[in-house]
């Protein structure tokens, strides 16, 4: 089996009210991780919230836009990679004072009759134009191929979604989560039932396979399934509160929902690979890899992404960062940390 695989970062400013500074909260980490990539010899993605940089143009040029533009550019003079990630709450949320007042309309399919925007596939084109410029400058080459869907909601609108990914050149999509559950306020996302095969052609209908080999090629986030033998996650938090980063923002999600359903799929939801929950352990991470290389050990080829966000991660998140990426070089030596870009090359 070849293993291929992805560390993937969502470049993105706090969702709800930012706390500390643009530098401090999305910046500073960012060049940790593009210094420590660079140290360990592999490529990283930067899934970019483009959205919001759009807004901060107007906003604060010269603090946020500015050096968001230069840090994209930054990353593709080193050889990493820089792809899409919408989260469309920025198009309604307000700056006043400094302060960000987050919009609750979080989901694409929020803005799906929405005609100030043109609809979804509006919101899409005006993300990937805005991108492409940015990065064209430095990279004439530069094309977008890949998408994150923010707080991973492709669902629902699902064919309008991706039918307009699609139609805009976008190749491979790094949204989904196998076995993962999350509903809030404003938000829910539901993969609990999902292809068997490591990575799939999306069906614009339902984002399962489809027969459309030209479509988008799902390369989904490494998870793996709760046992009851998990310490729950609430004791560890205070166990492991030392390992916790600054808090640089609140989250936009509400914290308490009156769905009990809702509540025990989420404690029984899969755990994703992550640098940036400060709980994990560098065992535990190896054990997800370890859990799909055994899952899927007919398979001639198994591309997975880690996700992590560069505004929570700290001190522990950069350790895990390096033993993860040592030991599994250790471990399987012909494993190949890939971007997307560097993928649709090979296609």
């Amino acid at each position: 089996m070849k293993l291929k695989l992805f560390l993937t970062f969502d470049h993105e400013l706090p969702l709800g009210k930012l706390k500390t500074s643009f530098d401090a909260s999305l910046f500073e980490p960012t060049r940790a991780v593009l210094d420590l990539a660079d140290e360990l010899g592999v490529k990283v993605t930067l899934f970019t919230d483009i959205l919001c940089a759009e807004r901060f143009k107007n906003w604060d040029y010269s603090n946020f836009y500015y050096p968001y533009t230069q840090q994209l550019q930054d990353a593709l003079k080193r050889g990493h990679d820089v792809q899409l990630h919408i989260h469309p709450h920025w198009l309604t949320t307000k700056y006043e004072n400094s302060t960000i007042i987050p919009s609750h309309k979080f989901m694409l399919s929020d803005f799906r009759e929405n005609p100030e925007f043109n609809g979804i596939s509006g919101i899409i084109k005006r993300s990937i134009d805005e991108l492409n410029q940015i990065c064209m400058e430095v990279n004439p080459e530069y094309k977008c191929v890949a998408y994150r869907a923010g707080g991973y909601n492709i669902w629902p609108s699902t064919s309008e979604i991706l039918s307009a990914l699609h139609s805009l050149g976008i190749l491979f999509d790094s949204s989904i989560a196998p076995g993962y559950y999350f509903k809030s306020n404003i938000s829910e996302v539901d993969f609990r039932n999902l292809p068997s095969k490591p990575n799939w052609i999306l069906n614009p209908e339902n984002y399962h396979l489809s027969s459309n080999e030209a479509g988008i090629m799902e390369i989904p986030i490494a998870t793996i399934p709760k046992t009851p033998f998990v310490v729950p996650t609430r004791f560890k938090l205070k166990k492991y509160a030392y390992r916790a980063p600054i808090t640089h923002g609140s989250m936009i999600h509400s914290g308490a929902i009156n769905d009990r359903i809702a509540q025990l799929k989420m404690l029984f939801s899969w755990r994703m690979l992550t640098f940036d929950n400060y709980t994990l352990s560098l065992k535990y991470l190896l054990r997800i890899i370890d859990y799909n290389i055994k899952k899927h050990k007919t398979a001639d080829t198994l591309m997975l992404s880690i996700v992590s966000h560069p505004k929570s991660m700290g001190d522990y998140s950069f350790e895990l960062m390096k033993g993860f990426i040592n030991k599994i070089q250790t471990k399987y030596p012909d494993v190949e940390f890939l971007t997307f870009a560097g993928l649709s090359k090979l296609q």
